[in-house]
């Protein structure tokens, strides 16, 4: 008489709570960062809220969602679902209130956090100019580096304060806070003009056009992040590439080092490198929001 087999299930494990969130598949590895998994990234964030929370809560964000821990199957993802109230003409913003919020977003598959260049409530008018180098894959360090010193010193011809950060790939972004005095219109063909006036003092160097064909051993200086609804990449915000990397804040005198674009700042590294600060290099930005002029629009032609 054959005798029926038994088995005994191990009762599963509790999901991981981190900051009230239930972590679903929290060991599920990460494919392009090995080492790493979902509760890895989860915790990350919470760990990271701090520093993240002040570039993000105030402005409508979008996300860049990968599910199953791959990097090869991402999408976009600007508004939220719909709820009660939400005016019909138009998508509803998504919005990120305080950590947990945060840990939710990773959770249900972000990596990236990206924002607009205006905070609520008046959307209508931005509070920044980003000035976006992308330079030729094959472009050397010290050409970045003179790039960079170009568009300070044009930038302290404009009396105006920027503020640097890697993005996580090959570019860095150049921040200019700006009072909201000033129309979508009106801050985009700024960034146009910082632009092409880049362009038109140092051609070798610089590109205002997007065609790819004009960027070949060039930095591109993409000034379109400038439009209404258009978003950039958040500070301390991973990125959903290989290794994790992060975009970091830094000082500008940090641009005379090695190059610290790409996976120089990591999930690895990002929060002792903050540990290891004597300060913010971000600190006064807040306190930095200036005008533009009419004698900064004629200085540059417009």
């Amino acid at each position: 008489m054959a005798h029926l087999r038994t088995t005994t299930r191990t009762p599963a494990q509790p999901a991981p709570l981190v900051a009230g969130i239930a972590i679903s598949h929290p060991e599920r590895p990460i494919v392009q960062a090995p080492g790493h998994t979902k509760l890895d990234v989860v915790r990350y964030h919470e760990r990271i809220g701090a520093w993240l929370l002040p570039h993000v809560a105030p402005r409508p964000i979008a996300v860049v969602k990968c599910m199953d821990g791959r990097f090869d199957d991402c999408f976009f993802q600007k508004h939220g679902p719909r709820g009660r109230g939400d005016d019909e003409e138009s998508p509803p913003f998504m919005r990120i209130a305080d950590v947990a919020d945060v840990v939710r977003a990773v959770q249900n598959g972000s990596y990236e956090f990206h924002t607009w260049g205006a905070s609520f409530p008046r959307l209508e008018r931005p509070d920044r100019i980003t000035l976006d180098l992308d330079p030729d894959t094959e472009l050397p360090w010290p050409r970045m580096q003179d790039a960079l010193a170009s568009v300070r010193a044009l930038l302290d011809r404009l009396t105006l304060r920027a503020f640097v950060k890697t993005t996580g790939g090959k570019g860095l972004h150049v921040v200019v806070p700006i009072t909201r005095r000033h129309t979508w219109a009106e801050a985009k063909a700024f960034a146009r003009g910082i632009a092409e006036r880049l362009a038109g003092d140092d051609p070798a160097l610089f590109t205002a056009t997007v065609s790819k064909d004009a960027r070949v051993g060039r930095v591109y200086v993409d000034y379109l992040r400038n439009a209404e609804g258009a978003t950039a990449v958040a500070a301390y915000s991973l990125r959903a590439r290989a290794g994790l990397p992060v975009s970091m804040p830094i000082d500008w005198s940090e641009l005379g080092a090695g190059d610290i674009r790409g996976r120089n700042y990591s999930i690895d590294n990002a929060e002792a490198t903050i540990a290891q600060r004597r300060a913010d290099p971000w600190a006064d930005y807040d306190r930095s929001r200036q005008t533009i002029s009419g004698a900064m629009r004629r200085a540059l032609g417009i």
